[in-house]
């Protein structure tokens, strides 16, 4: 996998510094530098939705928290494999993020979520 620094650059920030904007901006930078913006389908983006969602449900923005977190799983299961290999456990993270769906459909208060890593 390219951009193994970026990738741990990611996971620092989502897991420690928790600034999910910085977070866009670096699997953005990845997208266009794998893709060169070609398709969607790809790992950086479906991490990119899972970040943004949570800092728009931190923001109490519930609608926009539940369309990026459902954007988030298409593709999912074919970039799983690519999550993996991020040492992130995709199959959880996938129930996770259905869950937080949920929750925000009931407008639960903002709860932080990590990524579930081996």
């Amino acid at each position: 996998m390219k951009n193994k620094e970026k990738y741990r650059e990611f996971m620092d920030t989502f897991q420690i510094q928790r600034d999910f904007f910085k977070c866009h901006e670096i699997l953005e930078e990845i997208w266009i530098e794998e893709t060169k913006c070609e398709t969607r389908k790809h790992v950086s983006i479906n991490l990119l939705l899972i970040a943004v969602g949570l800092y728009h449900w931190r923001n109490k923005n519930y609608k926009g928290a539940i369309q990026v977190l459902e954007n988030s799983l298409n593709n999912y299961d074919e970039v799983s494999k690519d999550i993996e290999k991020l040492n992130i456990d995709s199959k959880y993270l996938k129930q996770k993020v259905l869950d937080t769906i949920e929750s925000l459909k009931i407008k639960k208060e903002y709860e932080e979520i990590y990524l579930p890593t081996y």
